[in-house]
Protein backbone atom coordinates (compact mmCIF):
# COMPACT_ATOMS: atom_id res chain seq x y z
CA UNK A 1 0.00 0.00 0.00
CA UNK A 2 2.97 2.14 0.39
CA UNK A 3 3.93 1.83 -2.42
CA UNK A 4 0.79 3.04 -4.39
CA UNK A 5 0.77 6.18 -2.62
CA UNK A 6 4.71 6.70 -3.44
CA UNK A 7 4.12 6.07 -7.24
CA UNK A 8 1.32 8.25 -6.66
CA UNK A 9 3.77 11.10 -5.54
CA UNK A 10 6.24 10.71 -8.61
CA UNK A 11 3.81 12.85 -10.98
CA UNK A 12 3.17 15.84 -9.08
CA UNK A 13 6.95 15.85 -7.83
CA UNK A 14 7.58 16.02 -11.67
CA UNK A 15 5.12 18.56 -12.60
CA UNK A 16 6.14 21.88 -14.40
CA UNK A 17 6.35 23.64 -11.66
CA UNK A 18 10.14 23.77 -11.58
CA UNK A 19 10.03 25.20 -15.04
CA UNK A 20 7.36 27.75 -14.12
CA UNK A 21 8.38 31.52 -16.13
CA UNK A 22 8.88 34.02 -18.74
CA UNK A 23 11.31 32.84 -20.85
CA UNK A 24 12.25 34.90 -24.44
CA UNK A 25 15.13 33.86 -27.10
CA UNK A 26 18.36 35.90 -26.54
CA UNK A 27 17.32 38.95 -24.70
CA UNK A 28 14.37 40.55 -22.56
CA UNK A 29 12.70 43.41 -24.30
CA UNK A 30 10.21 43.61 -21.80
CA UNK A 31 7.02 43.49 -24.31
CA UNK A 32 4.35 40.95 -22.44
CA UNK A 33 3.13 40.68 -26.30
CA UNK A 34 6.56 39.34 -27.52
CA UNK A 35 6.90 36.74 -24.77
CA UNK A 36 8.29 33.34 -26.72
CA UNK A 37 6.97 30.68 -23.96
CA UNK A 38 5.27 31.29 -20.54
CA UNK A 39 5.25 28.36 -18.11
CA UNK A 40 2.61 27.92 -15.49
CA UNK A 41 2.21 24.50 -14.18
CA UNK A 42 0.87 22.65 -16.88
CA UNK A 43 -0.33 25.78 -18.97
CA UNK A 44 1.90 26.74 -21.64
CA UNK A 45 2.01 29.49 -24.06
CA UNK A 46 4.27 29.67 -26.92
CA UNK A 47 3.92 32.41 -28.39
CA UNK A 48 0.33 32.99 -27.25
CA UNK A 49 -0.75 29.57 -28.58
CA UNK A 50 -2.09 27.67 -25.81
CA UNK A 51 -0.57 24.16 -24.87
CA UNK A 52 -0.17 22.21 -21.88
CA UNK A 53 2.24 19.94 -20.55
CA UNK A 54 1.27 16.35 -19.49
CA UNK A 55 2.53 13.11 -18.48
CA UNK A 56 6.12 14.10 -17.05
CA UNK A 57 9.09 11.57 -17.20
CA UNK A 58 11.77 12.29 -15.37
CA UNK A 59 15.20 12.00 -17.72
CA UNK A 60 18.89 10.70 -16.42
CA UNK A 61 20.45 13.39 -18.57
CA UNK A 62 20.73 16.49 -18.43
CA UNK A 63 20.31 16.57 -14.68
CA UNK A 64 16.82 17.52 -13.99
CA UNK A 65 15.53 17.12 -17.58
CA UNK A 66 11.94 15.89 -17.58
CA UNK A 67 9.86 14.52 -20.99
CA UNK A 68 6.77 16.18 -21.42
CA UNK A 69 3.78 15.43 -23.94
CA UNK A 70 3.36 18.83 -24.80
CA UNK A 71 -0.20 19.32 -26.90
CA UNK A 72 -0.87 22.86 -28.58
CA UNK A 73 -3.77 24.04 -30.46
CA UNK A 74 -2.50 26.06 -33.72
CA UNK A 75 -6.41 26.13 -34.94
CA UNK A 76 -6.60 23.02 -36.30
CA UNK A 77 -7.12 21.28 -33.01
CA UNK A 78 -4.45 19.41 -30.34
CA UNK A 79 -1.32 18.65 -32.20
CA UNK A 80 0.71 16.79 -29.15
CA UNK A 81 4.67 16.17 -29.24
CA UNK A 82 7.16 15.29 -27.06
CA UNK A 83 9.32 17.61 -25.77
CA UNK A 84 12.29 17.69 -22.69
CA UNK A 85 12.76 20.57 -20.82
CA UNK A 86 16.13 21.18 -18.70
CA UNK A 87 18.25 24.36 -17.60
CA UNK A 88 21.67 24.47 -18.86
CA UNK A 89 24.77 25.67 -16.92
CA UNK A 90 23.94 29.19 -17.52
CA UNK A 91 20.26 29.25 -16.41
CA UNK A 92 18.55 29.18 -19.92
CA UNK A 93 15.68 27.09 -20.21
CA UNK A 94 16.29 24.32 -23.07
CA UNK A 95 13.80 22.65 -25.28
CA UNK A 96 14.54 19.88 -26.92
CA UNK A 97 11.87 18.40 -30.01
CA UNK A 98 13.39 15.78 -31.50
CA UNK A 99 16.53 16.56 -33.06
CA UNK A 100 16.20 20.50 -32.74
CA UNK A 101 16.68 22.50 -29.58
CA UNK A 102 15.78 26.27 -28.59
CA UNK A 103 17.45 27.83 -25.43
CA UNK A 104 15.44 30.69 -23.57
CA UNK A 105 16.56 33.04 -20.73
CA UNK A 106 14.38 33.76 -18.04
CA UNK A 107 12.49 37.36 -18.16
CA UNK A 108 11.23 36.98 -14.61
Amino acid sequence: MRMAGAALLVPTALAADGFDGTYEYGYCSGEADAVALRIEGETVAYYETPCTLTDPVAQDAPEGAVQYTLTCDYGSGPSPETVVLSFDADGNLVMRTGDLEDSFVSCD
